[in-house]
């Protein structure tokens, strides 16, 4: 069943959503407010209190309207039904009991008690375990607690006390002595001074056979007592004591059976006569045979997957009377499977007194015939050689009986499929199996799954450390870094590189890591003796099938990190591709990296695996795997260009193609769709490009770069902008390319005035002019001069930017572009407002707004009705300049363009401050700034906290007016606008001299 939507039993979660939607302070604490009373009306007067404690401010209810409203906008984006009610009463929040972990945990509760009144014990047990994994910790504990909480919590808290007592003793009654030992451990750590609870503990870990963990936890107890409260253990946890220290169980000799649920039969109870043996008996045995312990050494550096070792311990450890605990450990060569798996062993040896059997399956080179690992395992566990049977079923059915009434840990490591380990499986008892495997083995009944995937930094630094030795290496330096970074964190890599320091003084960290940058070398550097990284890789390469093979080398060319499986299926048919990658994902030969809110998933191959995988095969494979690329880019191509067409706002640039698409179009796009796809698809372009330009397809990198450039400019994808076009630039000049290189300095310099990185943008803007008249392109030559005019405008040299306008209509309306004519016109008409000449900046916006209708291009259209709003502002019409600026904003919201939104929402929350309608101004722009913040346009939040600055003047409020102009002029200064960040501060200062004159 899927958790629930909404968890305040622990941090504040949602679940099902992709990243952390909700990250303002005030909303996650009115949501939490709401969900400590779900389904009821909530206050204002309790909501200000959650929110402010006992200092509300004086705009507190209009503030709490504000976060309801965020608050309903953000979980409506992250697709979470949860209706938030308005009414005189309050706020309140429609939530169903399976949706909010309070709520479920609340039912379950009161369905266990039901259950356990009416006898059914066992049940009980089981929906009051489901109760008790909701409880991620502390309710709510990373937000601030007020005292408007203190009830509810208090309630759920000790809810949960109540639980834990109830389930301990339903679990003591029915034998389960591990789980009762978890909720022991856990009730100790909130009352570590319990003696009865610390005597319980021990018990229960005698009954479990983990006779050391139960001395562990005896002496425990003892030092605690001593070190806290100055006193020596009571009788019964001294006895409790002793019993550890002989390994037996209050209920000895039926470890792990409470003694109220042994039963003594009659016939146990009758006193039997001695039995004397005769003069042929055979002797006693009093020397039985030793249990096998057949664990391999424990790597003595092993370090990390402590949170892999505790679900392990904790699910080969359980005690569950009817299923053997089966573990897989499953992942990619190299991730440590069988470290792991040995290092648990160890761990587990005393759980297990029966013996420890480890059997290698050679599952990746020649797997073992599974009626011969039935012959090892029978001998392992002492029956002599004439009692096995010779048919493998028989065998497989006498291991079953054998493992029922013993406790026995067997590893099976390097296990290919499935079949090959099912005849091998307990049927019941205490014994326990754990499996490694380069495969999932989703098909292995009973198994419970457990994934490794690379260390994280920490794990991979120390393994590092612990590796090369003390000294040897310092994590904090950057040749250690590097070192890591080119391991990918893959545990055998960093074993190899750490071994090659220990053995090799005359190697530096920097010179290994000096080494490792050459791509083409760094699997032969990642070697030593019989450990490599390639030689692990192989392996499960050479079990691969030819469509498979041919797959993986081409992911290992194209996938220069993240993909999605549609980008791939022009290779083949879509059904071979995915079964295909289906097989790569199950060998552990590529990961998901994600899955977004529509299901599409996102894959991911480690990087030394994409080094193997461009490294395998023959010639021909390789050059085919080459082809395959240029086969997947040019679909990629092809498809944005499909899009692109169903774009309904005109792009101003230059564009790559304009002539009929290359491939035909079995289903056009609509503009829903185009869009829906961009956005699903974003993530593959700027790898895409990169894997273009290293199979040396650079004529693909450009062009893809430049392709999706109407897409990036209508989301404000800056990063992907930058990052795509310095990739598609090199490539141009690569294959020289002019015409596509002037294309990438111009786009190069519309994102550094969008970013107001100034000295980029004229580098860029003047390459692309020089190179666009050097090819003779006038559409070009008009687009660069916009830029150019711009860059001049917001430079302070107005002037001139004007004459690069005037030039760049000239140019459009040469080769007849209206879409260009009109935006250029739209700029040159913001120089003649800023010389207060209304009537020339009147001809050319009228001029600029038949030409955007006449194209039926709304975005147009709503562009230039932001310039004239603000040329009614210079004429005092601020009615029609609110009337323009909300028509604007409606069509760059309905279009999606937030870039262009936020600049709407700043000059309608300065229309409105001049009409006077203050609180809805101070909405605008605070959206604005914010709006800007997030897309890192400085300018557009400059302008914002420069108005909301002066709307702060004309309501008195100095402090904030303070604080905003404060901002106002740091962006201006960060964004190189030291002339405006001057001005913002001699206004302030300007107003506080009048102020304190009066």
């Amino acid at each position: 069943m899927d958790s629930p939507r909404y968890g305040i039993l622990g941090p504040l979660r949602l679940s099902h959503v992709q990243g952390q939607p909700l990250k303002a302070a005030k909303p996650r604490q009115l949501l939490a407010t709401l969900l400590l009373h779900p389904n009821r009306f909530v206050s204002t007067d309790l909501i200000a209190d959650a929110l402010w404690e006992s200092t509300p401010p004086r705009s507190a209810t209009a503030n709490i309207r504000t976060y309801v409203r965020a608050l309903r906008g953000v979980l409506q984006d992250a697709g979470l039904s949860a209706p938030i009610d308005t009414s005189a009463a309050g706020y309140s929040i429609e939530v169903g009991v399976d949706e909010l972990d309070a709520s479920l945990f609340e039912s379950l509760l009161a369905e266990g008690g039901h259950l356990k009144d009416a006898g059914d014990g066992r049940q009980a047990m089981q929906v009051l375990s489901r109760a008790y994994t909701l409880w991620r910790g502390r309710p709510l504990e990373d937000l601030t607690i007020p005292a408007a909480w203190e009830g509810s919590i208090n309630r759920l808290e000790a809810q949960h006390r109540g639980l834990v007592d109830n389930l301990l003793d339903l679990r003591l009654e029915y034998g389960d002595a591990g789980g009762a030992a978890v909720l022991l451990s856990a009730r100790l750590t909130d009352d570590p001074y319990d003696e009865q609870l610390w005597r319980r503990l021990v018990d229960a870990l005698l009954a479990a056979g983990r006779v050391g963990e139960a001395r562990a936890a005896y002496g425990k107890a003892v030092q605690t007592l001593a070190d806290e409260l100055d006193i020596k253990p009571g009788p019964e946890l001294e006895a409790a004591g002793a019993r550890a220290e002989n390994g037996r169980s209050a209920n000895w000799p039926n470890p792990g059976i409470p003694a109220a649920r042994l039963g003594q039969s009659k016939e146990a109870e009758r006193p039997r006569a001695e039995v004397v043996p005769g003069p042929m008996a055979a002797p006693e045995l009093t020397d039985p045979l030793r249990p096998p312990s057949q664990l391999p050494l424990d790597l003595p550096d092993f370090s990390g997957r402590e949170d892999h070792l505790d679900q392990l311990r904790d699910l080969v450890c359980g005690r569950d009377p009817v299923r053997p605990p089966i573990a897989v450990v499953s992942g990619a060569p190299g991730t440590g499977k069988t470290s792991l798996a040995v290092r648990l062993g160890h761990l587990v040896r005393e759980s297990f007194p029966d013996g420890q059997i480890y059997l290698d399956m050679h599952g990746a080179t020649q797997p073992r015939d599974p009626a011969a690992a039935l012959t090892d395992l029978l001998l392992s566990l002492n029956l002599p050689d004439y009692a096995i049977p010779t048919d493998p079923e028989r065998r497989s059915a006498m291991l079953r009986s054998e493992l029922a009434s013993r406790r026995v840990l067997i590893i099976l490591d390097d296990v290919a499929t499935a079949g090959q380990v099912t005849p091998l499986m307990p049927g019941t008892g205490a014994s326990a199996v754990v499996v490694t495997s380069r495969n999932r083995l989703a098909d292995l009944a009973g198994a419970d799954s457990l994934a490794l995937d690379t260390f994280d930094d920490g794990e991979a630094a120390a393994l590092l450390e612990s590796v090369a030795g003390a000294g040897r290496v310092d994590r904090t330096t950057s040749a250690a870094e590097e070192i890591l970074a080119a391991c990918g964190n893959l545990p055998l890599a960093i074993r190899i590189v750490g071994s090659r320091l220990a053995q090799r003084p005359d190697l530096s960290p920097g010179e290994l890591a000096r080494r490792l940058r050459d791509e083409s070398s760094r699997l032969d550097e990642l070697s030593i003796g019989e450990l490599a990284v390639r030689t692990s890789a192989d392996l499960s390469y050479d079990a691969l099938s030819p469509d498979e093979a041919r797959l993986y080398r081409l992911i290992g060319h194209f996938a220069v990190g993240v993909f999605s499986a549609r980008a791939l299926e022009a290779m083949a048919s879509p059904a071979s591709v995915r079964r295909s990658l289906d097989r790569l994902i199950e060998v552990n030969l590529v990961r998901i990296s994600s899955v977004d809110h529509r299901g599409t998933a996102r894959y991911r191959m480690h990087d030394l695996l994409r080094l193997h995988a461009i490294g395998v095969g023959d010639e021909g494979q390789q050059a085919e795997a080459v082809k395959d690329v240029a086969t997947v880019v040019d679909a990629i191509l092809n498809k944005i260009r499909r899009a692109n067409k169903a774009l309904a706002v005109e792009y101003f640039g230059v564009l790559e193609h304009t002539g009929p698409l290359t491939s035909p179009d079995p289903a056009p796009f609509t503009e829903t769709d185009a869009i829906a796809w961009f956005d699903s698809e974003r993530s593959t372009f700027v790898p895409a490009i990169r894997a273009a330009a290293q199979n040396g397809l650079h004529e693909y990198a450009w062009r893809i770069a430049a392709a999706w450039g109407p897409y990036l400019d209508m989301r404000a994808g800056f990063d992907d902008w930058g990052e795509s076009h310095r990739a598609g630039l090199r490539s141009a000049i690569e294959c020289g390319d002019r015409w596509g290189e002037a294309i990438m300095h111009r786009n190069l310099g519309q994102l550094g005035i969008y970013q107001d990185d100034w000295d980029a943008a004229s580098q860029h803007l003047d390459q692309a002019a020089t190179i666009f008249a050097e090819v003779g392109d006038r559409l070009g030559d008009g687009i660069s001069a916009v830029g150019l005019g711009t860059w001049l405008r917001e430079r302070g040299r107005p002037d001139e930017g004007l004459a690069q306008y005037e030039k760049a209509i000239e140019a459009f309306m040469e080769v007849g572009n209206a879409n260009g004519e009109a935006v250029a016109r739209t700029a040159a008409s913001s120089v003649w407002l800023s010389r207060d000449d209304t009537v020339i900046a009147g001809r050319y916006l009228a001029e600029a707004f038949l030409l955007g209708v006449r194209l039926a291009d709304a975005h147009r259209v709503a562009k230039v009705r932001r310039r004239i709003a603000e040329l009614r502002l210079h004429q005092g019409r601020q009615d029609q300049a609110v009337r323009q600026l909300r028509t604007s904003l409606e069509t760059f919201t309905n279009l999606g363009d937030d870039h262009c939104a936020a600049y709407a929402r700043a000059d309608l929350g300065h229309a409105l401050m001049e009409r006077g309608e203050l609180a809805a101004a101070r909405k605008m722009l605070l959206d604005s700034m914010e709006i800007g913040r997030r897309l890192g346009d400085r300018s557009v939040e400059g302008q914002a906290a420069q108005h909301l600055g002066r709307l702060y003047l004309k309501t008195g409020n100095l402090d904030w007016a303070r604080r905003t102009f404060d901002r106002a002029a740091r962006v201006w200064q960060q964004a190189g606008h030291d002339a405006r960040a001057t001005a913002c501060r001699r206004e302030l200062a300007a107003f506080e001299n009048d102020a304190a004159a009066v």
